[in-house]
């Protein structure tokens, strides 16, 4: 199972989670954890090791996704993070990527689009837990 942390202020994206990845939920395939803004989603970090992946909103109240990248790159660096920004904001999809985030999406956030990017990321995560054979 893939522990993936969602940190956007938008109430309703939880909803609509649990609604098109209802079926990877019962199957234990994922698993989501929700946060308002980067403030809880580092604190959630801090307190869960097994999350592996982030899907961060940009802009958020509190901290927002950029600072909670630069947090998480210093907190662990194995975490993989996926931007959510408004489709256009390519300055700030920039910077993220700039600043390591591993992929990105743009609002309003494609479903199918999401999951593929999902499974990208958990492959690359899996890659990486792998031993190195010399």
């Amino acid at each position: 199972m893939t522990k993936i942390l969602v940190a956007d202020d938008e109430a309703d994206l939880e909803v609509l989670i649990k609604q098109k990845f209802r079926r990877q939920i019962r199957d234990s395939k994922y698993n989501f954890v929700f946060a308002l803004n980067g403030n809880e989603a580092l604190d959630i970090i801090n307190e869960d090791p097994e999350i592996e992946i982030v899907l961060s909103d940009i802009n958020m109240p509190g901290m927002d996704g950029l600072s909670l990248l630069g947090k998480l790159n210093e907190v662990s660096p194995v975490i993989k993070t996926v931007m959510v920004s408004a489709y256009g904001d390519m300055d700030n999809i920039r910077s993220a990527m700039n600043k390591g985030a591993f992929d990105f999406i743009c609002k309003p956030v494609n479903f199918q689009d999401l999951e593929v990017t999902i499974e990208k990321t958990i492959r690359h995560v899996l890659r990486s837990k792998k031993p190195c054979k010399l």
